[in-house]
């Protein structure tokens, strides 16, 4: 290292994939806008393999290479002994990865990721943030990652209000009072993403008709994201002779949920919805899918923390309906800036249809979720606020 490098605030993330998902999106964004005459930051990865590795590398980030266990509700006791293991194992490997880079401080998105830095963390007296990026759907998982925030963490930073809520409603005054507690959105760069693709009008080949309402659905296939509660209110009486096409974009993020795509694509066949339903799996670039598609449907049936491919809709003047739940309502003003609705498949019908009918009186919907994604979901200030807890955690 040079005489300079080591006067920086060494900063360690760990990420549990090499894909693209909600946190790896917010890193990218955030890591070229740290301070580099203060900052040198190093991302923990699985495997050089998936395109947020590629992305980094692009962007010269530092990059250590760990085999990081996936934690998955098992009841098999010897794979979740082995998973214990793993952990164990890892935990003393990043002891001598932290001791060897200096690491001051020590950045993860799940607690799962902090099960395998907690020790380490605390024998080195290094500073460990804890991100609030999901909301647990069971009071004893709550009450489980309090504790070990509780014990383990110096700061614990909710992507949302509702995401927080997850920590302070589970804690108490005399576990929480030293540490640094607050929310920082996630945030966007409206004019990076305005950057279009070359191809501008991909949703032009899906369209059969002038008439034809374009939904997006992004996101990874999985339950909570709610793709059934979209083809249930798609197939419900009220809206399934309209000019309506779908396009679903993204694929499982693991084997877990190939039951939950297959359901999918048997709803589609069973329901005659072939020429209605497209699965287009992952896309690299959804830039042209946002531009050119009318509205973005996203439906989680349980609590979504803070889902970014919202402000990603609202970047480019899209309408977006979304589901009352988790912190949605924190970013979607109910006709206001987009149109919320409940999780059930006539409530979503509903405002699907109203949408459909009203589209082009609902400029003011569309300029309105763009002043959002400007004003109040700034990158800069996210930045800003995050080099701030940096700062002050080191002071504590």
């Amino acid at each position: 290292m040079s005489k300079n490098s080591k006067k920086k605030i060494n900063i360690m993330y760990l990420s549990r994939t090499s894909k693209f998902t909600g946190p790896e999106n917010i890193l990218t964004d955030i890591l070229p806008k740290l301070d580099n005459k203060v900052f040198l930051p190093t991302v923990i990865l699985p495997d050089p393999k998936g395109p947020f590795y590629k992305r980094l590398h692009q962007n010269n980030v530092n990059i250590i290479i760990k085999n990081v266990p996936f934690l998955r509700v098992t009841r098999n006791p010897f794979l979740f002994i082995w998973f214990l293991l793993g952990i164990l194992v890892l935990n003393i490997n990043l002891f001598f990865t932290f001791k060897k880079y200096k690491t001051d401080i020590v950045i993860c998105n799940t607690i799962q990721e902090a099960l395998f830095v907690g020790v380490p963390v605390r024998i080195l007296n290094r500073k460990l943030i804890i991100y609030f990026r999901n909301i647990l759907d069971k009071s004893w998982k709550k009450k489980i990652r309090s504790r070990f925030c509780d014990i383990f963490a110096d700061a614990i930073i909710g992507v949302s209000e509702k995401a927080l809520c997850d920590y302070t409603a589970y804690t108490t005054q005399k576990n929480s009072g030293n540490k640094i507690i607050r929310v920082i959105h996630d945030s966007i760069d409206c004019s990076k993403m305005n950057k279009l693709s070359s191809d501008k009008n991909i949703a032009k080949k899906y369209r059969t008709s002038p008439d034809d309402l374009i939904i997006l659905n992004i996101g990874n296939i999985t339950e909570l994201k709610g793709q059934l509660l979209l083809l249930e209110a798609i197939n419900s009486d009220k809206i399934r002779n309209l000019n309506i096409k779908v396009l679903i974009i993204g694929d499982i993020y693991h084997k877990s949920e190939i039951e939950y795509k297959k359901r999918i694509i048997e709803f589609i066949e069973k329901n005659d919805l072939i020429n209605k339903v497209y699965m287009l799996g992952f896309q690299k670039d959804i830039k042209g899918f946002l531009s050119s598609g009318d509205i973005l449907v996203h439906c989680p049936i349980k609590d979504d923390a803070l889902p970014r491919v919202v402000l990603e809709a609202f970047c480019f003047k899209r309408i977006v309906i979304g589901t009352n739940i988790g912190g949605i309502p924190e970013m979607i003003k109910d006709n206001h800036n987009g149109f919320l609705c409940k999780v059930n498949r006539d409530s979503l019908a509903d405002k699907i249809l109203y949408v459909y009918n009203n589209l082009e009186k609902l400029d003011h919907i569309k300029e309105n979720a763009f002043k959002s994604a400007e004003e109040d979901f700034c990158l800069n200030k996210q930045v800003i606020d995050t080099e701030k807890l940096y700062r002050g955690i080191l002071k504590k």
